[in-house]
């Protein structure tokens, strides 16, 4: 709506994937995306020079004309069915099972696809019920099982601002973020005929890579963050960005993540082909390979994970894993790919105490090894 309206700025408050009680202010520019650094630094700045607030109640606002309030919601429907084929989906028959996680992509995707869409966890959640607002597979087991009884098709998830999408295959398998930014790659180029720039994030998928090899389009990787995708995304027009946690961006919509869209053009996809989403994957894995991804988080004190990036920076590392490495990457952490495209990144996290070990390989066992060895680099016990 910031872009539609041509409005100065966006302002979302939400705690993400995140509890309640971790509520946070998003800044959107003018395009409709993540604020640069550029844009948040400067409002910082002027943060700091504030010496008082000016309070009033909400309903004086509205009342005064100083706030007013409107609903997007139906113009963001009408957005939606504009850039899928809702249709098409409607005739493909699916059974298709979705989970807001309580959060605020409730009442979209069954406004715009009708009785073939159950919605569980749509209302207010009350106290601690259900799981956090992350769609990741420990926190979709009532999905996962009534797909598994035969309730379903597919299943859906979203996270608490409804920027993340998850997905649940036909088996009642967990279908990963890298997964679903490769296979919607795939079918932007092969089916829409689309092409452009695609941004990853360095902890994102190596299939992004080999598809951007395949399909002859230029890519480039940022550091972790949508905002860093995001200022690609926008100095490119690039045709779509997508990070691990399963924020993905498309060219026509605007630069930034919607779970909602990205739901919807999988089913879409489904229909096209005449597949359901596990052959879809099974397919992906012909073509490309299969790949296994794992991350582990190890907590540190500040000093150790200093010592660490210093010893890293310094210290040559030729093999992994019994591979050679053919390149390495330290734009965002300490990043190192093999010549079987696994890879092993190290990076502490920059909001807290932790070390953050990610890995992919297409083989399991390697992972496991990798994230070893990493243990040892990094000095963790």
């Amino acid at each position: 709506m910031t872009k539609e309206k041509k409005g100065g700025a966006g302002v979302v408050v939400t705690a993400s994937h995140n509890p309640w009680e971790w509520n946070g202010i998003k800044f959107k520019e003018g395009y409709g995306g993540s604020a640069s650094n550029e844009y948040t630094k400067e409002v910082e700045q002027r943060l700091d020079g504030v010496k008082s607030i000016n309070k009033i109640a909400y309903a004086d606002a509205v009342k005064k004309g100083s706030i007013i309030p409107f609903s997007p919601f139906q113009e963001y429907v009408s957005h939606l069915k504009r850039l899928v084929d809702v249709e098409q989906i409607k005739k493909s028959g699916w059974r298709i099972l979705y989970d807001p996680l309580y959060g605020a992509g409730a009442n979209f995707i069954r406004t715009i696809l009708g009785e073939s869409v159950e919605e569980i966890h749509n209302g207010e959640r009350r106290g601690g019920e259900g799981q956090p607002p992350e769609p990741i597979e420990k926190n979709l087991g009532e999905i996962i099982g009534r797909i598994k009884k035969g309730f379903a098709d597919v299943g859906l998830a979203t996270d608490g601002d409804a920027d993340r999408i998850g997905a649940i295959d036909e088996t009642g398998r967990y279908v990963s973020s890298h997964e679903i930014f490769a296979l919607l790659l795939h079918y932007y180029v092969t089916n829409k005929r689309m092409k452009g720039t695609v941004v990853k994030s360095v902890s994102t998928s190596q299939m992004i890579s080999l598809l951007c090899k395949k399909f002859g389009l230029p890519l480039i990787e940022t550091p972790i963050g949508f905002k860093y995708i995001c200022s690609e995304l926008v100095k490119h027009d690039s045709l779509m960005g997508g990070e691990e946690s399963g924020g993905i961006s498309f060219a026509p919509h605007i630069h930034e993540r919607d779970g909602l869209l990205n739901g919807l053009f999988l089913l879409e996809m489904m229909s096209a082909r005449k597949k359901k989403l596990g052959e879809l994957v099974a397919d992906l894995r012909r073509e490309i390979g299969t790949f296994h991804f794992q991350r582990v988080d190890c907590h540190l004190e500040k000093e150790r994970i200093e010592k660490m990036q210093k010893e890293l920076q310094t210290k040559k590392i030729g093999h992994l894993a019994g591979e050679q490495v053919a390149s390495t990457n330290f734009i965002d952490g300490f990043k190192f790919i093999l010549a079987d495209n696994s890879w092993l990144l190290i990076r502490a996290s920059g909001t807290e105490p932790l070390v953050r070990i990610y890995a992919e390989s297409p083989d399991a066992k390697k992972v496991s090894r990798l994230l070893e060895e990493a243990k040892t680099l990094a000095g963790i016990g």
